[in-house]
């Protein structure tokens, strides 16, 4: 089975931040399902959270987890990447 590259944000005020998870699927739609199953428990402080477009909002609409994009990817491809992100240039 491929692997899907889940981008999502999440927005608390002007505060925006990005999160970026790995899933395996049969296709794209099963990615898009579970990437939606996880962002419904993404606070765990809310237990009903509002359901709204590409995704939900917390804490009546103080926070909003939206998905932002799903891609095939590899491990690899998203291993490279974590790396970029988390590495410091010390050059």
């Amino acid at each position: 089975m491929p692997d899907y590259w889940i981008k999502i944000s999440e927005t608390e005020e002007e505060d925006r931040k990005q999160h970026h998870y790995l899933t395996t699927a049969k296709d794209e739609k099963a990615a898009r399902k579970a990437a939606g199953e996880f962002m419904r428990r993404f606070i765990d402080d809310d237990d009903d959270p509002e359901e709204i477009e590409n995704g939900y909002a917390f804490y009546n609409k103080a926070v909003f987890v939206r998905l932002e994009s799903v891609k095939e990817t590899t491990k690899e491809q998203f291993k490279e990447f974590l790396l970029k992100i988390h590495t410091i240039n010390m050059a």
